[in-house]
């Protein structure tokens, strides 16, 4: 009867270990597929609330990171487009200055009467020719 026992022990012993061994096999898979699925789902990264949180603080310095580029952009194109106006308006400042000097000077009566008003001395000839734009008109009538 001793031995009889003593093998029945081991026999539960060993069923023990076999059934300990499968089912440690089982729950292994289970938490590898349930660690697969916590990677690759689709909730993964927003299953917790503190992710959603930082990921909304993370959205929300982007886009004003993102603002705030643009505006720099925004400002350095306007600066260029109003340094550029400023050196035009340097130059007629000059042009400017220059006839101012001429104002009082009878050549620059005498030129500017013959340009902008066609008068001439009482011994010449003025002669006027159409212009492109003239010819054009001409034409069309």
């Amino acid at each position: 009867m001793c031995k009889s026992r003593k093998k029945n022990r081991e026999l539960r012993s060993s069923d023990r270990v076999a059934t300990a061994s499968t089912e440690s096999r089982e729950t292994r898979q289970t938490t590898r597929e349930k660690q697969k699925k916590k990677k690759f789902g689709t909730r993964g990264i927003f299953s917790k609330p503190a992710n959603r949180r930082n990921l909304i603080i993370v959205a929300v310095v982007l886009l004003l990171l993102a603002a705030s580029v643009r505006n720099i952009v925004k400002l350095e194109l306007e600066n260029r487009r109003l340094k550029h106006k400023q050196k035009e308006l340097i130059e007629q400042r000059k042009e400017l200055k220059i006839e101012l000097r001429n104002v009082n000077s009878k050549e620059y009566i005498e030129e500017q009467a013959r340009k902008q008003l066609r008068l001439v001395d009482p011994d010449e000839i003025l002669f006027v020719f159409p212009n492109e734009k003239d010819k054009d008109n001409a034409k069309d009538k």
